[in-house]
């Protein structure tokens, strides 16, 4: 059991405004609304178009909502506490991961290789089958089962890497002699994934051919992706499953990239830019733009 006070401290400047007495008041789960309990804490999406009705009906105590929900005659007659935010699902988000996601102990799993010059936080999490070579690891970063870090690759703080996702591979960069014989051009940089980031099932994040690939602070990448060698994602970027970066591609900070994208070698996505669902982007794409389609281009409002 949670006390709604811990949770409401927890929020901290996101509360705009609290109704109800939270004096001994415990939540016991996060639940779908059909289960809903009077344990349960409660939340209404913005978009909802009948909310004050959501809240008034919930057989949940407390409710975490927007401003646009009141707190009517009925609410306070059946002792509800409302919580109101500006975003209720990022709130309950947040309280999600801080009380109710199971977060593995640190420690290294004994199935899992270790290079002997590795750095590993001693608060990090390396689990099963896991293949971890010459890199860097830090703080409560958490390395899920089956996934191959190769030497040279440096990775922050609080970073999630989902099992069997493959981190730092060559890249496959390629010149033909005159006889159609492929020589490979060899990579020598390396990854740096910043802090805060987390990276899918199956993902696929190649190591730079002279400089690193860099994945930017508190940027997501869900599974399937594959991100080649010396593309630079800024911060906070969210790409969502089976999309594929191609060579030197630049993304700036605040970028959404849905699902099946590819994006053409050298392209520069600018910031806070939204590429739609299976787009092919050959050019670069300025910032705050949404392009769609194939070949992509701007969508027009």
């Amino acid at each position: 059991m949670i006390a709604i006070k811990e949770i409401i401290n927890f929020l901290g400047s996101d509360v705009i405004q609290i109704f109800g007495n939270t004096e001994n008041v415990y939540i016991k789960h996060l639940k779908p609304p059909e289960l809903v309990d009077k344990n349960t804490l409660d939340w209404i999406g913005i978009s909802k178009h009948n909310k004050q009705q959501i809240a008034e009906q919930t057989m949940a105590r407390v409710i975490v909502c927007d401003p646009s929900v009141t707190y009517s005659k009925l609410l306070k007659q059946q002792s509800k506490i409302l919580i109101q935010v500006s975003n209720p699902k990022m709130s309950i988000a947040m309280v999600a991961d801080q009380y109710f996601m199971h977060k593995p102990s640190p420690g290294i799993q004994g199935t899992s290789y270790i290079h002997p010059d590795a750095k590993i936080s001693s608060s990090a999490y390396i689990g099963a089958n896991c293949s971890i070579g010459k890199c860097t690891i830090g703080e409560r970063t958490r390395i899920y089962p089956n996934v191959t870090i190769y030497d040279v690759v440096t990775i922050g703080d609080n970073v999630i890497i989902q099992a069997g996702a493959v981190i730092g591979t060559d890249g496959l960069g390629c010149e033909r002699k005159e006889d159609g014989t492929l020589i490979k051009f060899s990579h020598l940089g390396g990854v740096e994934i910043s802090s805060d980031v987390e990276i899918g099932s199956n993902c696929q994040i190649a190591r730079g051919a002279l400089s690193n690939t860099i994945i930017g602070r508190g940027t997501k990448i869900n599974g399937l992706c594959f991100i080649a060698h010396n593309c630079i994602l800024g911060k906070n970027v969210w790409i969502t499953g089976d999309t594929m970066l191609s060579g030197s591609v630049k993304v700036e900070d605040n970028v959404t990239i849905f699902s099946k994208v590819i994006i053409r070698e050298q392209c520069t996505i600018g910031k806070s830019a939204t590429i739609g669902m299976g787009a092919v982007v050959t050019k670069n794409v300025p910032a705050g733009e949404t392009w769609i389609g194939n070949p992509a281009r701007k969508m027009e409002k």
